[in-house]
């Protein structure tokens, strides 16, 4: 009877420990799979964040150079046909004095 109800115990646990083992596997590929997963999340959110700075720099380079092409058609403007100031009034022909 010893050798009987040692036979059945032996066989439980080795029936039962591959499923064990089975269950722990699975458990870890699935943790190493939410790991790959959350890295690749975080890789792929730095590189949207990457593409906004980028794009952000393009921006301001695209503004300072519109700003220095404003700058130059002014100067080229003010180069062309100088302002007069306005507190100059254009002389008028023919009367020298005042009333």
């Amino acid at each position: 009877m010893k050798s009987q109800a040692i036979i059945r115990v032996t066989l439980a646990a080795a029936m039962l420990s591959p499923v064990g083992f089975v269950t722990i596997g699975s458990a870890q590929d699935l943790d190493r799979d939410r790991d790959q997963l959350k890295t690749q999340q975080q890789l792929q959110d730095k590189d949207k964040l990457q593409t906004k700075d980028q794009l952000k720099d393009k921006d301001q380079l695209k503004e300072q150079e519109r700003t220095r092409e404003r700058e130059r058609v002014r100067e080229h403007m003010q180069t062309e046909r100088p302002e007069r100031p306005q507190h100059e009034r254009p002389e008028r022909g023919g009367g020298g004095g005042r009333h």
